[in-house]
């Protein structure tokens, strides 16, 4: 999804503010709430690992990532943290952590209802018996606005200049999202694009795919907006 756009997926999003500090403190609070025990922690779609180097002060962590780019990304600034590229629906580590999260609407890009519980089974069996599962869904569809969304964002840091424009469109529940980058540096100006394809999944589907899995499910505030935080353990 960010091949080619990976080295400046966090120069963006520090441009548009986003407090990866502040959603891991929370986080935290959230599994330790339910789990004051906990001390390991698996991040699936950790992206470029923004969230486990806060997380790694509190947690031993493991990262995985489909995406090689977002991966030789965080494996730079998480020198010594095991980064595993994997598949959430077929993922096998055998091993089981403590916390599982799954942060910013990653789970969208299941592309159907037995994806999402492919994908919630999954990380279900790798949680220990008291284990904490923490699921961030993409946007609710009464919240989706139609008939779509453009956008844009513009970051800088030292030589290298980065403008982001895209556009939102819905088919039934099927979101998707192109954006275009235009990557600045001395040697030259590049033209990106992402495109990338996320599902409109109900709030029943959520649950559903949780209490299959054989966990309990509550929903809490997401940190963006028109979002859920679904929470779950065994």
């Amino acid at each position: 999804m960010f091949r080619t756009t990976a080295h400046i997926y966090d120069l963006i999003y520090e441009a548009t503010g986003k407090d990866y500090l502040a959603e891991s403190e929370q986080v935290r609070e959230q599994i330790l709430t339910r789990n004051p025990g906990a001390r390991s922690l698996l991040d699936v779609a950790c992206g470029t690992g923004v969230h486990l180097r806060h997380l790694r002060s509190w947690f031993e962590v493991v990262g995985v990532d489909i995406d090689p780019g977002m991966l030789e990304v965080a494996r730079r600034h998480l020198p010594g943290v095991e980064l595993v590229r994997a598949d959430m629906r077929s993922l096998n580590l055998e091993r089981r952590f403590d916390a599982i999260v799954c942060l910013f609407s990653s789970i969208g890009y299941m592309g159907s209802t037995e994806e999402l519980h492919s994908a919630v089974r999954v990380m279900a069996e790798h949680l220990d018996a008291s284990g904490v599962l923490v699921i961030d869904g993409w946007v609710r569809p009464d919240a989706w606005i139609d008939p779509g969304t453009t956008h844009v964002e513009v970051a800088e840091a030292d030589d290298l200049k980065v403008a982001r424009v895209g556009r939102s469109r819905r088919e039934g529940n099927k979101t998707y999202l192109e954006m275009h980058h235009l990557v600045a540096t001395l040697d030259r100006v590049e033209h990106l694009v992402d495109e990338h394809a996320l599902t409109l999944f109900t709030d029943d589907e959520y649950r559903g795919a949780f209490v299959t899995a054989g966990l309990t499910v509550e929903i809490v505030p997401s940190p963006v907006p028109d979002r859920d935080r679904y929470i779950g353990q065994r």
